[in-house]
């Protein structure tokens, strides 16, 4: 399905919606996840993310399965989107994303450097997301377009705004 938003626009709607998510639960009281680290990374969100797709060479249609799958595992795990588990959420999903939806994929030792962590702890990362999937990775073109609508209606409105 192709995306009518730019990977910037989509990049940056996303960076901002987790953005907002995960600093809305600072004051909130959550107990640890794997996912967690001891604190937030030194790398704004938006970087992150631009990183993330520059050097993984996922396309706008993964990104958007990586957020399902962020979604997915939140709930399955009962995990609250936090600053010191963001960027960890974000790689798993990615991860998990781009080997779901590529033919041709990198080594993990790649992706460790890429997500800023060791190999062993992105391997973690890897097990635990999709044991928090269920393992259930497909996507359904109708849950595939209703995150893609949600995001350019998000983007369509900051448009108006700036």
């Amino acid at each position: 399905m192709a995306a009518t938003m730019t990977p910037v626009q989509l990049i940056t709607v996303a960076a901002d919606l987790f953005k907002k998510v995960s600093s809305s639960s600072k004051k909130k009281a959550v107990s640890l996840s794997l996912y967690d680290g001891e604190k937030a990374p030194g790398i704004p969100l938006d970087e992150y993310l631009k990183r993330l797709v520059r050097y993984t060479g996922c396309d706008m249609d993964t990104v958007i399965i990586a957020i399902i799958y962020i979604d997915r595992i939140c709930i399955n795990a009962n995990i609250i989107i936090t600053e010191n588990n963001v960027h960890r959420l974000l790689l798993a999903g990615f991860i998990v994303a781009i080997k779901w939806r590529q033919d041709r994929v990198h080594a993990n030792s790649h992706y460790a450097t890429v997500g800023g962590v060791t190999l062993k702890e992105l391997n973690r990362l890897e097990r635990t997301a999709l044991n928090d999937l269920k393992w259930e990775t497909h996507v359904k073109t109708t849950e595939y377009a209703n995150y893609l609508h949600h995001f350019e209606g998000i983007g369509e409105c900051e448009d108006r705004v700036v």
